[in-house]
């Protein structure tokens, strides 16, 4: 069984800055880090109506050092326990878990177990996935 998550959205900033934390990242790159996602600020103005809030979340395909860091926060995800016989490979902001079993049922009993990790990861890290068949 194969299937491609795709990430739906932008990523959580804490979470990235975590990951950052988790793989002893030099605190001058950590606190340069924080200090960019802390002063983000989007703004929508029309002839009559200003506003303006934090922004608390990036894009994958963003600035130029969101790849870095998006791949940063996509380590956690694919450092999870999933055990054989399934294999998780992410490009870019897409995960292919490709999951085997001697038949159907248990390929399918050992790829809920797995999508179970994934989707309590996913929802610590407030990231959404469109799942492509």
């Amino acid at each position: 069984m194969l299937v491609i998550l795709d990430v739906k959205g932008a990523a959580w900033c804490p979470s990235i800055l975590n990951g950052l934390k988790a793989c002893g990242c030099p605190k001058n790159l950590y606190n340069l880090t924080k200090s960019y996602f802390s002063q983000q600020t989007a703004v929508l103005s029309t002839n009559s109506i200003r506003m303006e809030g934090a922004v608390i979340k990036v894009y994958p395909q963003g600035s130029r050092c969101c790849p870095g860091l998006w791949n940063n926060l996509y380590n956690s995800l694919l450092n999870l326990k999933l055990t054989t016989p399934t294999k998780a490979v992410a490009f870019a902001d897409d995960l292919i878990l490709a999951v085997r079993g001697k038949r159907a049922c248990e390929a399918e009993k050992f790829w809920n177990w797995k999508l179970s990790k994934i989707t309590a990861w996913s929802k610590s890290n407030k990231i959404k996935f469109n799942r492509e068949n």
